[in-house]
């Protein structure tokens, strides 16, 4: 690992750059870490930094970027580096108080520009055919899962095959579990058994229909939507993901809905 004659990584230099501080910044900040405590001229001599600048970079430590602190009782007032952990805590806040403040600004001033566009915008969209295929891709966002899992499901198959997988997901700390089922799922004898299990693990609720299986994970970090036979003749079933942000979000949005606005089931 390369090394200046301080004895400070050289990469440390590299990464308060990346942090924001330039090079009189970094020089006088590490200056005041290694040698401790000293006035402007000392600093100016220790650091390298030409005294006819001093002042202002000082300054601009101390006020804007909460590195250092200046001992005001002392004369020549003398300057002390803040600790690390705590000037890059500041620095951090700063850093995404400003990147929320610029992204605001910049998706106010821009979208409704970006908008007017009248292109399409072309994306990745994955077809999975077949129950098996989409079973299986089914499963792996289960394992997946972190936090939550919002599942519907009007088809027996399926809730019998994710049942146990949903189990395990929750035995490791997925807690946050939602099924969405068929009303008339509900009044069927034959979802009698697995639907009774669920609600052991999840909280179950009904509506009047519900068109095809869907999956979200975690907020809608990931999403799968299946079709089932009902609407697709010679394709028993057909499953759509996509790798656009939007996918996620809107799918949980689009459950959301629909789970809140139905009932808990009564077996």
């Amino acid at each position: 690992m390369e090394q200046e004659e301080s004895g400070i990584p050289e990469n440390v230099k590299e990464s308060l750059k990346r942090i924001g501080l330039t090079d009189y910044e970094i020089s006088i900040y590490l200056a005041l870490v290694s040698e401790g405590a000293m006035d402007a001229r000392n600093l100016s001599d220790v650091s390298g930094v030409p005294y006819s600048r001093i002042y202002n970079i000082l300054s601009i430590l101390e006020k804007e970027k909460s590195f250092i602190i200046k001992e005001e009782e002392s004369r020549p007032s003398k300057y002390h580096a803040k600790s690390p952990d705590e000037a890059l805590l500041i620095a951090k806040q700063q850093m995404l108080k400003d990147y929320e403040e610029d992204s605001n600004l910049v998706i106010r001033e821009l979208n409704p520009i970006y908008q007017s566009q009248k292109s399409p915008i072309k994306i990745a969209l994955y077809i999975h055919r077949g129950k098996e295929t989409c079973l299986n891709t089914v499963l792996s966002l289960f394992k997946l899962a972190k936090k939550s899992i919002s599942f519907a499901s009007p088809d027996l198959e399926f809730l019998v095959d994710c049942y146990e997988p949903i189990k395990k997901a929750r035995a490791r700390g997925v807690i946050e579990i939602k099924l969405l089922v068929e009303e008339k799922s509900v009044k069927d004898d034959s979802y009698k058994e697995i639907l009774t299990k669920y609600t052991e693990i999840a909280e179950v609720r009904e509506r009047d229909q519900i068109f095809g299986n869907g999956i979200v994970i975690d907020g809608g970090k990931n999403a799968f939507l299946i079709f089932s036979q009902q609407f697709f003749e010679k394709i028993s079933y057909f499953g759509i993901v996509t790798d656009h942000l939007a996918f996620g979000p809107a799918a949980t949005y689009y459950y959301s809905y629909l789970y809140n606005t139905a009932k808990k089931i009564n077996i």
